[in-house]
């Protein structure tokens, strides 16, 4: 995905963080701090900080906290590029992209504009007249080709003024063009009618063409670029969002004109993916605005099989959907119009939570074969394993034992089995013990140059950090230091994962200082550690050879351990 400028990042992080939440939370002064009542969750009494000297909030019931960016992300469900966009346009800054990938992605957003307008304007003229019968065939208006900007591509447009606007690398690169063997572009799309696909703050980041002459594919999307990522979008989630985020659910369908005949029936919080399985990153999105999802499918065996791969997906992400199954041979494009709105309505108001629905369907394929039936159930348990929450897990236990007719207490201790032997295997692999310096040197870090950053961590073996999470964002660090210039920049590669540092006091007035104390109880502790693995060593060992060189590691690390003791005082 485009990376932004670090200047405009940091004209960004300028900005004073109250006048980017004021509009959504009534802040009040105490002391050198602002605070409000949350817009997250719902209180009472305000346990919404903000700390406008350092630019960031964080709320002490729920635990959400960030920057702006952050804010703006929760706030009105954007993803990180979109906040940062949307705050850079709203407050006057330059949108600026850091790198040549991402130089392109501002370009064919512009491109993708100017195809947009000749593929309207050719839409209404004799050429498009096939595209506008076959549409208006399928009970569309022009209300609809307005409201979707539904356009048409023939096989001899003249793109000579976007060769003019564009360099050849813009138009390859925009996945919308082809280079020819003759090293000239040429369109992928022709004799298609042409739907925009829009991200979230409404650009248009790609283009579905459904073809008119029977030709295949039937549906033809731009390939991926660095605005188009099929598994991170969903076609009308642009005007989706806003009604997802008043009723607080979404449907999703599989077509493009399955949207277009959901929206058009009132149904404005209607989204479908890309042609492709629904992926965490898309069900993630939908989160943002929605509670509950609801999956609509073809009523044939392969919509009924793709609800079910989805299953899985949903588990993971601690959302299980609500589903519609249509009749045989019906999307809901052809059930509203062979049936009307007011029986899809009733079908819609009868859908079932997904997962019992997989259940009933797996017991009822058993024939009442006990056998069969417990053959059945190992997909549930596995599936069962999947959920986190134990609210949930034990809400779909219950639900499993009463279908299949097996006692939940046996579900339990069947799956409790079986998460033991998991954590197990984590557990071995995990060290657990987490130690306050190496939380507190992280967080120093965030207050340094970029060079002194650079000076702490080069000599340092990443391996002493016991916490995982401090040592994700230490490597992260190492990894991004010499693409940036300022430390608050590693803030757009781990988001979240660095506000709780950020925000952490620091003990000294001097903060070199205090990494180098904490850097110094890292390697101390380590050194400690190794220690006493090796005198365990020496209890267990009879091999004369192998206690030499053990004596001999020990008496180096005494000598270590005394002279980093010396060091600290």
């Amino acid at each position: 995905m485009a990376r932004f400028t670090s200047s405009m990042l940091e004209q960004i992080r300028l900005i004073n963080i109250a006048s980017i939440i004021e509009p959504y939370v009534e802040l009040r002064s105490k002391g050198r701090d602002l605070w409000g009542l949350c817009p997250f969750h719902n209180e009472k009494s305000p346990s919404f900080k903000v700390d406008s000297e350092k630019g960031f909030f964080k709320c002490f019931g729920c635990d959400a906290k960030g920057d702006g960016i952050t804010f703006i992300m929760r706030r009105l469900g954007f993803s990180y590029q979109d906040a940062a966009i949307y705050l850079a346009e709203k407050y006057g800054i330059n949108v600026e992209y850091d790198g040549k990938e991402n130089i392109h992605s501002k370009d064919i957003l512009s491109l993708h504009d100017e195809i947009q307008k000749i593929s309207r304007k050719l839409f209404y003229t004799s050429a498009g007249e096939e595209a506008r019968k076959y549409i208006l065939d399928r009970s569309f208006n022009d209300d609809d080709f307005n409201e979707f900007g539904i356009g048409f591509l023939a096989s001899d447009v003249n793109y000579s003024a976007v060769y003019k606007m564009f360099p050849k690398d813009i138009l390859y690169n925009s996945g919308f063009f082809k280079e020819s063997k003759y090293g000239a572009p040429y369109a992928r799309f022709f004799n298609r009618l042409m739907l925009p696909i829009k991200n979230v703050t409404g650009s248009i980041a790609a283009f579905a063409g459904r073809s008119l002459d029977g030709s295949n594919p039937k549906y033809l999307n731009s390939a991926e670029s660095s605005v188009f990522h099929k598994g991170y979008t969903l076609f009308n989630i642009d005007k989706a969002k806003d009604a997802m985020k008043q009723s607080r659910n979404v449907l999703i369908v599989e077509g493009y004109f399955d949207v277009m005949r959901l929206y058009k029936n009132g149904f404005k919080n209607s989204v479908a993916p890309m042609g492709t399985a629904l992926t965490h990153e898309q069900i993630g999105l939908l989160k943002r605005y929605a509670e509950e999802i609801t999956i609509i499918f073809d009523g044939d065996n392969a919509g009924e099989k793709a609800a079910f791969r989805s299953l899985e997906r949903f588990a993971e992400s601690g959302l299980f959907p609500k589903v519609v199954f249509l009749p045989q041979t019906d999307d809901p494009d052809s059930y509203i119009l062979n049936y009307g709105i007011d029986n899809f309505k009733s079908l819609y108001d009868k859908r079932e939570d997904l997962f019992i629905n997989m259940i009933k369907r797996l017991v009822l394929s058993a024939k009442n074969d006990f056998n069969i039936k417990l053959s059945r159930y190992k997909s549930v348990k596995d599936m069962l394993l999947k959920i986190e929450n134990l609210h949930i897990r034990d809400y779909y236990i219950e639900a499993a034992a009463d279908i299949f007719g097996l006692k939940k207490e046996n579900i339990q201790e069947e799956l409790a089995a079986n998460l033991y032997k998991k954590n197990v295997v984590i557990n071995k692999s995990a060290n657990k013990n987490l130690y306050l310096c190496e939380i507190d040197f992280a967080a120093c870090l965030y207050h340094l140059p970029v060079d002194i950053i650079d000076e702490l961590l080069t000599d340092m073996n990443l391996e002493m950090i016991n916490n995982g999470e401090i040592r994700s964002i230490l490597k992260k660090l190492l990894e991004f230091l010499p693409k940036i210039s300022d430390t608050k920049d590693i803030m757009h590669e781990l988001g979240s994962q660095f506000v709780e540092l950020a925000m952490r006091e620091i003990a000294e007035d001097n903060v070199y200082n205090e990494a180098l104390k904490n850097k110094r109880q890292i390697e101390l502790n380590y050194l400690k550690k190794r220690q006493n693995e090796l005198i365990d060593l020496m209890r267990t060992t009879t091999d004369k050879t192998a206690q030499v060189s053990i004596l001999q590691e020990l008496n180096n690390l005494t000598k270590l351990i005394a002279g980093k003791n010396k060091d600290g005082e």
